[in-house]
């Protein structure tokens, strides 16, 4: 073996290697997000949870499944629980924190403002101590106007805390089911057909209506002349 190949496939050992331990490290601190996309971010020692409420048992959890975990339905009200972590040795002044909605959920309750034209919550933690951790609630309600065709569609609320080089990021999950409802017999209930256009009743019927009685005219004079 040449000393070029040599050192060409001690590189590639290396990078594979290191891709690895890598990848295995960032499985641990991130979770996937369904349908794709950023998982999350870890930058510094800063670290933001974010978890939703099991409708079912009322114990906070990172995220919903759509295959074995219960469903929200419309109208009802999901919690979401943001703690954030100062994991470092030193007191981080001020971080800024931001909880954005996805579709389908209404800002009912939280801290700091919320733009509800960006769905967009953000507030401010001031003084937060080395190991020291504080656990904000967030509150939105399943909309009444479901639009997915779907029988079942998940969602993804995500929040992130920022201060200076420091930076984390975190999802929680949720599935909202879509409500059917059924006759007696279990049949889905269809809404009636809407009138696509009402049939014309002004000044433009007016000639039609003059025609009706002389045709009524015409037809007993025929009448009377076959007697005849």
């Amino acid at each position: 073996m040449t000393v070029k190949k040599f050192i060409l496939t001690a590189a590639v050992l290396f990078f594979s290697l290191g891709g690895a331990v890598y990848a295995s490290y960032g499985s641990e601190a991130c979770q996937p997000i369904y349908g794709g996309g950023e998982t999350c971010v870890l930058k510094g020692n800063l670290l933001i949870n974010k978890s939703v409420k099991n409708p079912q048992t009322n114990e906070f959890v990172d995220n919903l499944s759509r295959s074995n975990d219960p469903k929200y339905m419309s109208g009802q009200i999901v919690e979401f629980q943001l703690t954030v972590t100062n994991t470092g040795n030193k007191k981080i002044n001020e971080i800024e924190v931001t909880d954005i909605l996805p579709n389908y959920l209404d800002f009912q309750s939280g801290p700091g403002t919320f733009d509800s034209n960006n769905k967009k919550l953000t507030f401010k933690i001031v003084g937060l101590e080395p190991n020291q951790s504080k656990t904000y609630t967030v509150k939105a309600k399943v909309s009444g106007n479901i639009s997915f065709s779907q029988a079942v569609n998940c969602v993804v609320n995500q929040a992130k805390a920022v201060s200076g080089d420091n930076e984390s990021s975190d999802i929680a999950q949720l599935c909202i089911e879509k409500t059917v409802t059924t006759t007696k017999g279990g049949l889905p209930v269809m809404p009636a057909p809407g009138l696509k256009q009402t049939p014309a009743t002004g000044p433009e019927m007016l000639g039609l209506a003059a025609l009706i009685p002389a045709a009524g005219a015409g037809l007993f004079l025929r009448k009377f002349k076959v007697k005849k």
